[in-house]
């Protein structure tokens, strides 16, 4: 009898093993019929419906890895503040909002960016609310929702897809398996692999002799020329010596301010400007360069290789115009090796698959119509 009683206990060890392996779990005992336990992308263990209908959004960009996973928008009944027809910008630079226009008539969850109205969320209707950010920091606020709201509070990654490409994926994956939207997760992830594979490929064995600079990069606003990124999507994947990139400190970010004393001394050979500087106080980095007299001596100005490439920044990193921005820059520093791309086609091709719908034009036309050409200074 001993024996079996100990045979009995230890297949029940071995059960509770396989059950918990991975991030989403059957019932338990403590939990309610249809609802599953999962780990979120902060370590948080949260009890959520297993089959949940409708979903509210929050944190900057947050709505952007819905779109990628293509989740009917029907499901949706809340989203953050700047997701809303509430905070509709000059300038939509947002590929994920510009094919999905329709966000834009989802009731707000709160009226700042990153803020929860309780009350606002209750009324919505929401089984779940997922919660974005680059960090831990949200945590406390996750679980006080959680708590006063009686709804289950997911949290799930967003940052650069350079440094922390890992943390990105698991998060989709997270999110396919909680949504019912697994297999489009696992495709989005090969997806954004081939394309970097291919760019890697072209450029295989090749490393571009000039410094280049990408200068008016948004982070919490637009800004000037001194806004730049020391970890450029483009310039990592094509082997491109990115001038920024001794600025170490805060490449977490993907952003870093340089003072113009710094960049007269790396004296770039080439410089891409993104165009969301345009939006910046004083006209932002093109003005700059057109009239400012020390910008005038940089070697990119004098022999006029200034090119203006789409924003990859705003609410977050839009990481299909990283990836339509790499084939354009390809073209300008690996002519021969990007020749048979035709980087307005090749952007297309990339917002049609991430996020349903061709939008370069549409872009084009919000950044004055200069997207990916050289700039008359």
């Amino acid at each position: 009898m001993r024996k079996q009683i100990l045979l009995f206990t230890a297949l029940l060890a071995v059960f509770a093993v396989l059950i918990s392996a991975g991030c989403v779990t059957t019932d338990s005992p403590g939990d309610s019929e249809g609802m599953v336990t999962i780990t979120d992308a902060f370590g948080r263990d949260v009890t959520i419906p297993e089959n949940p209908e409708k979903i509210a959004v929050v944190g900057s960009g947050s709505m952007r890895y819905f779109v990628y996973l293509g989740i009917d928008l029907d499901d949706v009944c809340a989203v953050d503040y700047q997701d809303s027809k509430l905070n509709i910008q000059t300038v939509n630079v947002r590929p994920y909002a510009l094919a999905n226009p329709e966000i834009l008539e989802i009731p707000e969850v709160g009226a700042a960016k990153g803020v929860v109205d309780n009350e606002k969320l209750l009324m919505s209707g929401a089984e779940i609310l997922f919660m974005g950010g680059a960090s831990s920091s949200n945590t406390e606020v996750a679980n006080e929702i959680q708590e006063k709201t009686g709804i289950p509070v997911v949290m799930f990654y967003t940052g650069n897809y350079v440094t922390d490409s890992e943390k990105i994926q698991d998060t989709l994956l997270m999110l396919g398996e909680i949504l019912n939207k697994e297999q489009r997760a696992k495709d989005l992830i090969a997806y954004f692999d081939a394309v970097e594979a291919d760019l890697k490929k072209r450029v295989a064995g090749l490393s571009a002799e000039e410094t280049v600079y990408v200068g008016g990069v948004s982070y919490n606003g637009v800004h000037g020329l001194d806004g730049t990124d020391p970890t450029y999507y483009p310039f990592a994947v094509l082997n491109i010596k990115n001038a920024a990139a001794e600025v170490t400190s805060v490449s977490q970010t993907g952003y870093a301010q340089i003072s113009k004393e710094k960049l007269l001394e790396w004296d770039p050979e080439i410089i891409f400007v993104d165009l969301n500087t345009m939006e910046a106080a004083g006209g932002g980095g093109i003005y700059e360069l057109q009239n400012d007299p020390a910008y005038k001596g940089l070697s990119a100005v004098k022999s006029g290789k200034v090119f203006a490439v789409n924003p990859h920044t705003s609410m977050g990193t839009n990481h299909e115009t990283s990836m339509a921005n790499a084939y354009y820059i390809g073209t300008i520093l690996y002519p021969e090796q990007f020749s048979d791309i035709d980087p307005a086609k090749k952007a297309d091709e990339i917002y049609t698959f991430v996020d349903g719908a061709p939008v370069y034009e549409q872009l084009k036309e919000n950044m004055g119509g200069l997207s990916y050409q050289k700039l008359s200074l």
